[in-house]
């Protein structure tokens, strides 16, 4: 069981006191990133099974002939796997079915051993980057070539147990990639940011979802699909690294999918985290089928005026109807909800104009209000397209280009003024819910030689200073405005340079616009808070004793505790209460109990009333107990725990909760396989109180406590 005890020792003093501080690290200013769309040819790798990120089945004819893509529709199962291959429709010949991953990545990918992970019964090839063939069920290795991309074939899936489960590995991660299913170089690269933008993960353009049912699957063959990424993916990403997120609802939604997904929200991210919501992405903007859809509706309830009026007014009554859904779940005046209208940053006008609508009652009958004017205020979009229109193509330098740049910075600086004074008459904070540079010639696209100096200028050095005075006019001049960065990692073409990184693990000296959010940002944000030791200790063989002691607190609301088994990868265990405001030496004390044999990596993170943020160093702690075999994590916990059970060989393990009364609360069987598996349970219809925990396993029954602290 994982418990706490608070221990407060006041010393009051008189004198001049020396200590040795230790340092917390603070995220004061408010940066986001939006995330680039899960898809096989992404550089930017989510998970350790680079599998998840496969590109959806290309059927081809089962004898090696004819096409590339047949374009065959075969038949498949819920979770995405065909049933049967070869699959004869009577019409086409035989076929089979690839999936491509690591495709055409410019940079390659990590070479070393994969894991090949297969159920059912069948044949799998793979071909290209890698080669063999597998037999289903098995565990495989194979070294790819890590250029080449890999196509993943399915020769043959037995209609009576299709090959299913397939798991590519990705090296190093095979013991622990199903309890830490995310690459710790991604979690690495958004440690630094507070909010991360679920825009291109949620595939929102253009979205065919309606509703809830629509929605990708967790345990779906891959999330590069084109309803976006499996929502308990999103919020474990943001329980993991502990990060706001922002939402955009598909335009499409029904009332009971917003519903279900602000209840799926409320239920499972953390506490504390923030959800900001948005109805759609750019509704504004015409070249997006979310516009006419919007322009669509609106003619149907009878609004008035040209196609883009009737979608601004629509735009209007569906946000209010999204924030109205979002608060019968979240409660009026949340903290944890921050309600986002969005506007094209060039037209000031537009803001207003919507703004206005949103606040009248036939659009807004429940009169909700939102908290936030968001634009993207882009800087450069028309430097390509005048090069080429003045024929400097040949003769412009990479010096030249960034000159431009940095001078149609003026035109964005003056946007942002006026979007401010919009959001401020209708009292709104005003946020970019994208922005940076927008070198891109739309004109001259298969320009071969404009779109390697539009890629070399974005790769210059300068680009950093150009960055940080764009960064610096932004929290300058809406200091507590939220900027989300477009984007985080993805590859330079002739449709943009739009990543801050070409590629997972880019050193950050190679990234200039990384390193104007390194160096103009996040450390901006390292502010010192005096912590005058953190320790850790093992106590009764099994158990973990946090003790840390303040010299001075300002707001300090409290204590995140985390834990790790690797150092990078961080989950909350627990929180203690901080004491607000405070110029006394205050020791505080956590316990975490009954752990596994290994290693633990601990750290604190300090958060103050208005969400502000600090990470302490890391400790670490050795546990050597044989006898160690089950833990909760969290515990307590509210709407769900884990069970981690440590196993040797794989076995059936059956799972009793029981409540203080002596009454079988729920009973659980599971089939798992060897070593430190986690299942998560959950706790939604517990109430409040102790229970206690069976696990029975090779006729021995382990006993704990677990407990749920109800919503």
């Amino acid at each position: 069981m994982n418990g706490r005890t608070l221990i407060f020792i006041r010393l009051f003093f008189f004198s001049v006191i020396f200590f040795s501080t230790l340092t917390f690290y603070s995220q004061d200013t408010k940066v986001g990133t939006n995330l680039a769309g899960i898809v096989d040819w992404s550089p930017e790798f989510v998970f350790k099974d680079i599998f998840k990120s496969a590109r959806t089945w290309t059927s081809y004819n089962a004898d090696g002939g004819g096409p590339w893509d047949t374009q065959v529709d075969i038949p498949l199962r819920e979770d995405g796997y065909p049933l049967q291959i070869p699959y004869d429709n009577g019409v086409n010949p035989p076929q089979a079915v690839k999936a491509l991953i690591l495709w055409d990545l410019q940079y390659g990918y990590p070479t070393g051993d994969y894991t090949l992970k297969l159920k059912g019964t069948g044949t799998v090839k793979l071909s290209f980057g890698a080669s063999g063939t597998y037999q289903a069920p098995g565990t495989y290795t194979f070294t790819p070539n890590g250029t080449l991309g890999i196509a993943v074939e399915l020769l043959s899936s037995d209609v009576n147990d299709p090959v299913h489960g397939i798991e590519i590995i990705m090296p190093g991660f095979e013991d622990n990639y199903e309890s830490n299913p995310f690459h710790p170089e991604f979690l690495d690269f958004i440690a630094d940011f507070k909010v991360l933008r679920y825009m291109d993960f949620m595939r929102t353009n253009n979205s065919p979802v309606v509703s809830w049912n629509d929605r990708t699957p967790l345990n779906y063959y891959t999330q590069a699909v084109r309803s976006g990424i499996a929502y308990e993916y999103m919020v474990d990403i943001a329980n993991t690294a502990q990060k706001d997120i922002w939402v955009c609802v598909p335009h499409q939604a029904t009332d009971a999918y917003i519903t279900q997904l602000a209840t799926f929200l409320h239920q499972n991210l953390n506490s504390g985290l923030k959800v900001y919501i948005e109805y759609s992405n750019e509704v504004w903007n015409g070249i997006f089928a979310q516009h006419q859809y919007a322009a669509d509706q609106g003619s149907a309830l009878g609004y008035s005026g040209q196609n883009w009026e009737r979608a601004w007014k629509y735009y209007a009554k569906r946000s209010a109807d999204i924030f109205y859904l979002f608060e019968q779940v979240y409660g009026q005046n949340s903290n944890n909800l921050v309600k986002v209208i969005a506007s094209q940053a060039s037209n000031n006008w537009i803001s207003n104009y919507i703004l206005t609508r949103f606040e009248e009652a036939s659009y807004n009958p429940n009169g909700v209000t939102a908290d936030v004017l968001a634009i993207a205020p882009y800087f450069g979009g028309e430097v390509g397209d005048n090069i080429g229109n003045e024929g400097l193509i040949e003769s412009i330098t990479v010096n030249e280009i960034l000159n431009r740049l940095d001078a149609s910075m003026e035109t964005a600086k003056g946007w942002i003024n006026e979007q401010k004074a919009v959001a401020s008459a209708h009292g709104l904070e005003l946020a970019a819910y994208e922005g940076g540079q927008h070198l891109v010639a739309y004109n001259y696209l298969n320009n071969e030689t404009l779109t390697q100096k539009l890629t070399d200028a974005n790769r210059h050095a300068r680009m950093e200073n150009i960055y940080c005075e764009y960064l610096n006019y932004w929290y300058d001049n809406v200091p507590n405005g939220l900027f989300a960065n477009f984007s985080s990692i993805s590859a330079f073409t002739k449709w943009g340079s739009w990543g801050i990184k070409e590629y997972t693990g880019q050193p950050d000296e190679d990234a200039p616009k990384y390193l104007a959010f390194k160096n103009c940002v996040f450390n901006a944000n390292i502010l010192p808070i005096g912590l005058n030791k953190f320790d850790v200790n093992v106590t009764n063989e099994n158990d973990v004793s946090l003790v840390w002691q303040t010299a001075s607190e300002v707001n300090n609301r409290g204590f995140y505790v985390e834990r790790s088994s690797d150092g990078q990868e961080f989950e909350y265990i627990g929180f203690v209460e901080g004491n607000d405001n405070s110029n006394e030496i205050i020791n505080y004390k956590f316990n975490d109990y009954d752990l596994f044999s290994g290693i633990y990596y601990y750290r604190l993170k300090q958060i103050d009333f208005n969400d502000t943020y600090k990470y302490s160093e890391i400790r670490s702690a050795t546990i050597k107990n044989p006898e160690s075999v089950i833990l909760f994590v969290p515990n307590p916990a509210q709407s769900y725990t884990k069970l981690y059970v440590d196993i040797k060989e794989k076995m059936y393990v059956d799972v009793q909760i029981i409540d203080m009364t002596g009454r079988l609360k729920e009973k659980i069987k599971l089939n798992l396989n060897t070593g430190k598996q986690g299942v998560k349970i959950n706790l939604d219809n517990y109430e409040k109180g102790v229970y206690i925990v069976k696990v029975t396993l090779n006729n021995t029954t382990y006993i704990n406590k677990l407990i749920v602290n109800a919503l």
